[in-house]
């Protein structure tokens, strides 16, 4: 299992479609629209490494409104 926190960046007046979509995605544990930068944070929980690249490349950075993404995987200490 691979988790990870996805920033997001969308452009003004879209985080509230941009919520809703992503909270769809079973992938997507939590999502929460912040102020500042970044303007959305998703927690997610995949499979493997390969499911979260196509996560964020597929699902993520195809919506519409969002601009980039900045990806940090969770690492056991």
């Amino acid at each position: 299992m691979v988790e990870a926190y996805v920033f997001v960046h969308i452009r003004p007046g879209w985080a509230k479609k941009i919520v809703h979509e992503l909270s769809e995605l079973p992938e997507v544990a939590s999502v929460h629209a912040c102020w500042g930068r970044p303007d959305i944070i998703a927690f997610v929980k995949v499979a493997d490494l390969k499911k979260l690249r196509e996560l964020v490349l597929q699902r993520f950075h195809r919506a519409e409104g969002i601009e980039a993404t900045d990806t940090h995987i969770v690492v056991e200490l």
